[in-house]
């Protein structure tokens, strides 16, 4: 068509080249033909061309928005301004004092910021910091989720607690924050944490014998692991068997690494083995004991601790007490004769009085039975009564009887025990030998049983007082023996 001239059908002579005046480039070559019509391009890319009719220039297309998160909003908006924000999913625009959410339903919060996630036992506490922008609502809540599991917990603050995990688990955790229109997106997943199991098993179980029938003292290691729990108790057991079957001993709740283990036969071969307890549960049984065969025990002799005399020519003493009695005795025994120099007719009797760790001479710190009898021949008569205070034996006195003395065995019992009262039991009599002109009282025999109120600390002192108005008259002889097992 460049080197030919044609006619349309409607008479047009169509030239070769066409001139620009009628439409065409004027060229006679394709090569740059509109770039020779264009202004210059350098520098101008991304625009389009417009022109007023006579001169076809560049021009730049305004963007009818921009786009990025909050923090990237435009610093000087003019009112109509759209601006889509990322961190909200949502369209934007600036009504001349803030930027509103163009969604039916409102803008929900943005994502928490996980804090470091802990656990107790199984249960783990997830910390966060709340968003900056909650949106156009303020949060009502936060929602903590664990993976694996999607086990949710949820709370109006940091931290939340996130219960019922498994045991022996590892979990992670991710927070959302609510408001009246939704949620936010989760955050970030937390730390890594593991939820605590049955602790592990204890070692070195050693077995003895505790000094008591039918006893055995199990002793043991703590576990290397409590599992991630405190260890609350431990399960014993023992099997006479050789472990075909065992049975669990409690002494109750407690963390000691040894039991005593009562109940057992005399005679009889046991294996023991022990448990670990915690929150989670009961833990693995240690390997099994070696054999341990109980035995009996029998009482030795008694110790002789002290002895306290009246000497010859010492009538009138008003008391002997046994100081700083020694605390490595089950119990104690005080045996001795005992007569009062008083001088008085007729011939009579009168109580001992016993006090501990300087008691009164006379108060209501105990509470004494008596059981006693007295006759003349084959025949006798006797009662019993009880009354609150420390007698506990019966002395005769009268100068004219300067060969009769009362003897005495008087036990107490759990002297050194401070969780209870003592106990004190006492066999006396008195034999007059005809000269008691009381009818029905030439002999007599006592039994007492007293409890000691006073106190529940250990016995450390005794004293005897041969009645309340009474002194011991001379050759009265008191000994103190403590008692143990074998």
């Amino acid at each position: 068509m460049a080197n030919k001239d044609f006619k349309v059908k409607n008479g047009l002579d169509i030239q070769s080249p066409l001139p620009v005046s009628m439409g065409g480039t004027g060229q006679t070559s394709t090569t740059n033909t509109l770039n020779s019509l264009l202004p210059a391009q350098t520098g101008n890319a991304n625009k389009v061309l417009q022109t007023d009719g006579t001169n076809t220039t560049w021009y730049t297309v305004p963007a009818a928005y921009t786009r990025g998160g909050t923090a990237s909003r435009p610093a000087s908006p003019t009112a109509g301004d759209l601006f889509f924000n990322t961190d909200k999913k949502a369209f934007e625009v600036w009504t001349g004092s803030a930027w509103i959410s163009l969604i039916a339903n409102g803008a929900v919060p943005l994502p928490p910021t996980i804090g470091t996630a802990t656990v107790s036992g199984l249960t783990a506490a997830v910390p966060f910091t709340g968003p900056t922008d909650f949106g156009d609502s303020a949060v009502t809540s936060y929602t903590a989720t664990s993976n694996p599991g999607g086990i949710t917990a949820s709370n109006a603050s940091s931290p939340i607690s996130v219960s019922g995990l498994a045991a022996n688990t590892s979990y992670t955790f991710t927070v959302t924050a609510t408001n009246s229109y939704g949620a936010s997106n989760a955050s970030s997943a937390s730390n890594s944490i593991t939820t605590a199991t049955t602790p592990g098993a204890p070692t070195s179980i050693t077995v003895s014998d505790p000094g008591t029938d039918g006893y055995v003292l199990v002793s043991w290691t703590a576990p290397a692991s409590n599992g991630g729990s405190a260890i609350t108790d431990y399960a014993v057991q023992y099997s006479s068997n050789s472990g075909s079957s065992w049975t669990t001993f409690s002494d109750g709740t407690s963390t000691s690494t040894s039991a005593t283990v009562t109940g057992l036969t005399v005679g009889t071969a046991y294996i023991f083995r022990v448990a670990a307890v915690n929150a989670i549960g009961t833990g693995s049984y240690s390997t099994a004991s070696s054999s341990f065969t109980p035995v009996a025990h029998v009482v030795e002799a008694m110790d002789a601790l002290q002895v306290i005399t009246i000497g010859q020519g010492q009538n009138g003493v008003s008391s002997i007490t046994f100081r700083n009695i020694p605390q490595n005795y089950t119990h104690l025994q005080i045996r001795g004769i005992g007569r009062s120099s008083s001088n008085y007719s007729p011939y009579d009797i009168d109580n001992i009085l016993i006090k501990f760790n300087g008691d009164a001479v006379s108060n209501s710190n105990y509470s004494t039975h008596r059981l006693s009898g007295g006759g003349s021949g084959n025949a006798s008569s006797g009662g019993s009564s009880s009354t609150a205070n420390n007698h506990i034996g019966v002395v005769p006195f009268n100068n004219a009887l300067a060969n009769v003395y009362g003897p005495h065995i008087i036990d107490i019992l759990d002297y050194t025990n401070t969780n209870k009262y003592k106990t004190v039991r006492s066999l006396c009599g008195v034999d007059f030998n005809g000269n008691q002109s009381g009818a029905g009282q030439q002999g007599a025999v006592a039994m007492f049983s007293s409890l000691w109120l006073g106190s529940t600390n250990a016995i450390t002192s005794i004293t005897l007082v041969p009645g309340t108005y009474q002194t011991w008259a001379q050759y009265s002889s008191w000994a103190l023996y403590g008692v143990k097992t074998a």
